[in-house]
């Protein structure tokens, strides 16, 4: 079967210059030898090393036909989704990662499709950007972070927002980003990426659910990164809260499970039992691959580790591409 990866990143090797004033303290830009590999700086503090898997369509196409993935839905590095940022300032981070995005799907159409970013921190501008993403840079929807400069996307503000994507017909990925509660404690970069990002994406989603979000918007197809991260253990907690208090006092229509149920999550939980659990308990029909690519964390041998799942045909159709279809409503040739 073919293969979808959903959760893949880029990063541009040239940024624009950074304006003037404090912002340059926090402006992206690489710093290396040649194009080959290198450190994404940010200010004068090193972020990340990259090599040419994150810029390069070429290098990628390797991995992709070694690891048995038919096509990438490239994204944003979540780090350059820009929120602590003017508005103004963030438009010139976002323009250059879409164009990346867009170039990279231009050059192999079959191969690619893409999530942009926008400037969430002003929710009506993101709006307004989204049919940019759209027209301009012809992605298919955009990536955001499961909080927006410490706001839960739950909270009323993002409404128009979500309002757009769903009348323009785009979908929206959550990753996580900058964890509220590894802020408060103060933790280790390490313990963040591997713990407190998929606390985060739960958070994030819960507050999705429980804002009865998807009541009001029943066509927005959002997706949550790392499996929803811990949702999954909550359920069974939610159902209860709902039971127990009304409705969460009236907020919620359907209880939490049937919402959840609604939502799309990628397999990044690098755990086949618990992935096994999303797909048969959580979300059937909703759970798409996903792997991190290029990085650490990343899902190794995709193609293998989903086929010898212990699932059935449909299910793994399903985690392979369907439910990538089904997100991005999209139908690809052949599948």
């Amino acid at each position: 079967m073919p293969l979808i990866d959903v959760h893949c990143h880029v990063s541009p090797f040239d940024f624009p210059a950074a304006p003037g004033g404090e912002v340059a303290h926090r402006w992206p830009c690489m710093k290396c030898g040649s194009k080959a590999a290198g450190t994404l700086m940010i200010g004068d503090k090193p972020f990340r090393e990259l090599d040419n898997r994150s810029w390069d369509v070429s290098r990628r196409l390797e991995d992709m036909d070694r690891d048995g993935v038919a096509i990438q839905v490239l994204s944003p590095m979540p780090e350059l989704l820009s929120y602590w940022y003017d508005v103004k300032d963030a438009l010139l981070i976002c323009d250059a990662v879409n164009a990346q995005i867009s170039g990279m799907i231009k050059q192999h159409p079959t191969r690619f499709r893409g999530l942009g970013a926008v400037p969430l921190q002003d929710p009506l501008a993101a709006a307004r950007y989204l049919r940019r993403v759209r027209e301009d840079y012809g992605l298919s929807g955009v990536e955001i972070g499961s909080n927006i400069n410490g706001i839960m996307l739950g909270d009323p503000s993002f409404e128009g927002f979500f309002a757009e994507a769903e009348a323009l017909g785009m979908c929206v990925f959550v990753h996580a980003l900058h964890p509220i509660a590894a802020k408060a404690a103060a933790v280790p970069p390490a313990d963040t990426a591997f713990v407190y990002f998929p606390i985060d994406v739960a958070m994030a989603a819960a507050s999705v659910a429980m804002a009865g979000l998807l009541d009001r918007f029943p066509r927005l197809r959002i997706a949550f990164s790392h499996g929803g991260g811990a949702l999954g253990s909550l359920v069974g907690r939610m159902d209860t809260g709902w039971n127990a208090t009304g409705g969460y006092g009236g907020r919620m229509a359907e209880a939490p499970s049937a919402v959840i149920g609604k939502m799309f999550f990628d397999s990044n939980v690098l755990s086949a039992d618990y992935l096994c659990y999303l797909v048969r308990q959580v979300a059937p029909g909703k759970v798409f691959a996903g792997t991190d690519y290029p990085y650490l964390i990343q899902q190794q041998d995709p193609d293998s580790f989903i086929s010898n799942l212990p699932l059935s045909a449909d299910e793994i159709q399903s985690l392979k591409w369907r439910a990538a279809e089904d997100f991005l409503n999209e139908r690809f040739a052949g599948f």
